[in-house]
């Protein structure tokens, strides 16, 4: 892992030291808990996490707001696919993808055949109650616009899927003790000898 990555993925330090198998991806809407969950997992675990908008942001010296307001979605969607083909190529990770992740046919390639991945599910109520500033979210412009914008993307969460984790009035801790359980079931998590 170079530098910046290292940086990126800077997590506490270990209290247990476990190893992954290959790249976790979260998936889910926006408000699902795909960072925070990504971080707590990591900082139990002593495992590299990352956030695929913080890292692309730091790449391009500019918050995803104003890359969508320059190069428009697709153009935002370009990058964001090079930046999810550059984490999967390295060592495993805890990967928080952006909300529309899924939107792009060679991300969700991408997705399904480098790594594992963690659809958290969360309504549009919900994620709502979660997220403190929507400015900084340009595509959450209203609770009725974020339940179609569920809505159209279910399918492609739940195509790319290997784990579905319900967050529904689950804290961050509750949320990462499931997903740490499927993870080991699974094979993808394991405690180092």
């Amino acid at each position: 892992m170079d530098e910046t990555s290292v940086r990126l993925a800077a997590s506490h330090p270990p209290r247990v030291g476990c190893e992954l198998g290959r790249p976790v991806f979260f998936v889910g809407f926006m408000g699902a808990g795909k960072t925070s969950t990504a971080r707590k997992l990591a900082r139990t675990c002593g495992i590299a996490s990352v956030d695929i908008d913080t890292y692309l942001e730091r790449r391009e010296g500019k918050h995803v707001k104003e890359l969508f307001a320059e190069v428009g979605e697709d153009g935002f969607r370009a990058i964001e696919t090079d930046v999810l083909r550059v984490l999967a190529a390295k060592e495993p990770l805890l990967v928080s993808c952006g909300g529309g992740v899924v939107l792009c046919p060679e991300n969700r390639a991408v997705l399904k055949e480098e790594g594992f991945v963690v659809y958290l599910q969360v309504t549009a109520d919900e994620a709502a109650s979660r997220i403190r500033d929507v400015s900084t979210r340009p595509l959450f412009l209203d609770l009725d616009t974020a339940r179609a914008t569920i809505e159209e993307r279910l399918p492609l969460y739940e195509e790319v899927a290997d784990a579905i984790v319900d967050t529904a009035g689950k804290g961050v801790a509750a949320i990462a003790r499931e997903v740490r359980g499927v993870l080991e079931r699974e094979g993808i998590l394991w405690q180092r000898k």
